[in-house]
């Protein structure tokens, strides 16, 4: 009964995929994965040719919707079945608003070869199909119960840089007898390699990994081992990608090197008088036949002491203390009686743990500095510190966390976690006793004592903020980390970007004044950023004063305040008028005809005018004399010589005397 059900059920929904909705889907061009994926120059310009468009796509599924983390929504993975496994046949659909049943996609399962009606869009990096919801336009379900095609082998070269990897962008890839190079890097990922030398990443985009992660009982293979691994191959940024297996039958374990974890020093913020005692938690399935703690000192060779066990699993060694100043590194390394081998950090060339002797106590720069290695994890994470600064940020700026800064240099500022105090003011000394912690790329100090956390040292101190180019302190920029939670300038800026996430708007915009375009945040309570469309393409700011921040892989800037925002000459920017309104446009979105409507308190010249992202004029609508009360015009679509415009985001401003009105539409097609 239940397979009869289950086929009742598969011949519903080709039923209502096929008829009824052909109407609803001949506006949109049927277009193939190649058309939406392919670009001819990946390593300068990755965004789809349709970015933009509404599109009939056809795929083959390869897993189910509910079994990636993509929060509340629904996606998966599909191939072209016509042309899997050549170049840009792989591809990702989601559904972003999943209160809405009727689009049959969380029905789809693998080996449906299906068409897909929806927007082109993009998501740091990576190409998508957001499935259409308004109007809804059903998955059309071609067929069923195909066999799914092999994995297409891979190297790590393939998938190191955007101008190779991004024709293997969302494609189902198998790598053959690679290496786990760093096991645990942020956002649960591992660096991997292979013969060919190059550089990507294990991810836990799949459910299966990710709940695991949560739960604290998986992480990856230690460093050293040896494997196999079938995935979808994920754009994360920048020449970043990522394979991400299924479930652990997706990865194949060929080796098994010892698990070095639980390493600890003691003490950890270390004086002259003191020798360090590290001990480690060493495991294997066989036998651990050596374990090695290597240090060195002020750059100086690696010197190798032996260590010796101390309990069940627990091995231990000491570094001998060292004069006031001095920059100690260690690494440890296990070998087993396979002679499989492994090390922590696994790769000592990206990270390592390390410590600053002080006689007087640690600066903020001790904690914060990377001494050159590309990651930027504090040594001190986990370790109860106490620093001091003065406060750059209070408590009515962000919510229970604050800045302090030591210094007026680089490397001397750092994010308080507070939830015990907030009564210390801009200006304000004081001495903070908390522990390191590393928050999604951020390294901050928490407070964990209401009483004896923070010490007030003295107040009416001033910060002076550092002046910095846009370039350098960008995602990417020589002196990013090195400003991180520091107050900072810029100075002579141009509204570049408006909307760098698309019609997702996370209320963030991006600035350059000519050395780089550097993202502008709304992480301040009392600051929106451009949530309203406040800051316009080609606006001028004369300056921003803000906080240097890092979230979601990029760096940014996040004012205080609208006072932090110095000079703003607009071009779009909306002047509230009583009496005077501009209504949001409806339908938003719309394809190909909106009605806009507006509110005037008088009579008057008005003009009411279209322009697209760039700040290009597309349509005057309303040009001359207007009477006092509401008015409603339509749109078509058209620009001013009767040609139809392309999908995107577009801006309506109606413009008189001493008023300036401004909001923005999507157009899908």
């Amino acid at each position: 009964m239940k397979h009869f059900s289950y086929l009742l059920l598969i011949g519903f929904l080709l039923f209502i995929s096929t008829t009824g909705l052909k109407a609803q889907t001949a506006a949109y061009d049927t277009v193939t994965i190649y058309d939406i994926q392919h670009v001819t120059d990946p390593a300068v310009d990755d965004q789809s040719p349709l970015f933009g468009d509404t599109v009939i796509v056809k795929g083959l599924v390869m897993h189910y919707p509910r079994e990636l983390y993509v929060g509340s929504r629904w996606a998966v993975y599909v191939v072209d079945p016509d042309s899997f496994p050549k170049p840009w046949s792989g591809f990702f659909i989601i559904q972003h608003d999943t209160t809405e049943v009727n689009t049959l996609f969380g029905f789809v399962e693998p080996g449906m070869i299906c068409n897909f009606t929806g927007v082109v869009d993009e998501y740091s990096g990576l190409t998508q199909l957001a499935l259409l919801t308004d109007p809804v336009v059903p998955v059309e379900i071609i067929s069923t119960d195909n066999p799914l095609p092999e994995p297409l082998k891979l190297t790590s070269a393939d998938l190191s840089t955007n101008d190779v990897a991004e024709q293997w962008e969302s494609m189902w890839v198998y790598l053959e007898n690679g290496t786990i190079v760093n096991n645990s890097l942020s956002s649960n990922t591992a660096s991997v390699t292979d013969e060919s030398g190059g550089l990507t990443y294990l991810d836990d985009y799949f459910w299966w990994f990710r709940s695991r992660f949560n739960d604290n009982i998986f992480s990856w293979p230690p460093a050293g081992t040896k494997f196999n691994v079938k995935g979808f191959t994920r754009h994360v940024n920048v020449d970043l990608y990522t394979i991400n297996p299924r479930t652990d039958a997706d990865l194949e374990i060929l080796s098994n090197p010892p698990v070095v974890t639980d390493v600890v020093r003691t003490p950890g913020v270390p004086t002259p008088r003191n020798d360090v005692i590290v001990t480690a938690k060493i495991t294997d399935n066989t036998a651990v036949a050596k374990a090695i703690l290597k240090y060195s000192v002020n750059g100086d060779a690696f010197v190798d002491v032996e260590m010796q066990k101390t309990g069940v699993d627990t091995f231990s060694a000491k570094i001998p203390n060292q004069t006031d100043g001095s920059f100690v590194r260690y690494f440890i390394y296990a070998e087993d009686d396979a002679g499989d081998f492994t090390t922590l950090p696994g790769d000592t060339s990206f990270g390592i743990f390390y410590y600053v002797v002080r006689m007087n106590g640690l600066s903020v720069k001790d904690v914060q500095y990377t001494w050159g290695y590309p990651d930027d994890a504090s040594g001190y994470a986990g370790y109860q510190v106490t620093l001091k600064g003065i406060v750059t940020s209070d408590s009515s700026h962000f919510s229970s966390v604050y800045y302090i800064q030591e210094k007026e240099e680089p490397w001397y500022g750092i994010q308080v976690r507070d939830v015990y105090h907030n009564n210390f003011a801009v200006g304000d000394e004081i001495q903070i006793t908390g522990t390191i912690e590393e928050r999604y790329g951020v390294t901050r100090i928490v407070v964990n004592d209401s009483a004896t956390g923070v010490t007030l040292l003295s107040s009416g101190n001033s910060v002076t903020p550092m002046d910095v180019t846009t370039g350098e302190i960008a995602t990417g920029g020589d002196n990013a980390e090195a400003y991180e939670s520091c107050l900072v300038r810029v100075k002579n800026l141009t509204v570049t970007n408006p909307f760098p996430d698309g019609a997702n708007n996370f209320g963030e915009f991006m600035v350059s004044d000519g050395s780089g375009d550097l993202r502008v945040d709304d992480y301040a309570l009392h600051f929106r950023g451009n949530l309203d469309s406040t800051f316009a393409l080609n606006d001028h700011i004369d300056e921003i004063v803000a906080i240097h921040y890092y979230s979601y892989g990029n760096y940014k800037l996040i004012p205080r305040s609208n006072d932090d925002i110095h000079g703003h000459t607009d071009i779009e920017r909306p002047i509230t008028v009583t009496g005077f309104e501009l209504k949001q446009n409806f339908p938003n979105p719309f394809n190909p005809t909106t009605t806009i409507e507006y509110n005037l308190e008088k009579r008057g010249n008005f003009k009411l005018s279209i322009y697209n992202i760039l700040g290009q004029h597309i349509r005057t609508l309303v040009n001359g004399a207007q009477t006092p009360g509401l008015h409603k015009i339509k749109w078509d679509g058209r620009d001013d010589y009767g040609k139809p415009v392309s999908a995107g985001i577009y801006f309506y401003s109606l413009k008189g005397e001493n008023i300036k009105l401004t909001k923005k539409m999507l157009l899908i097609k």
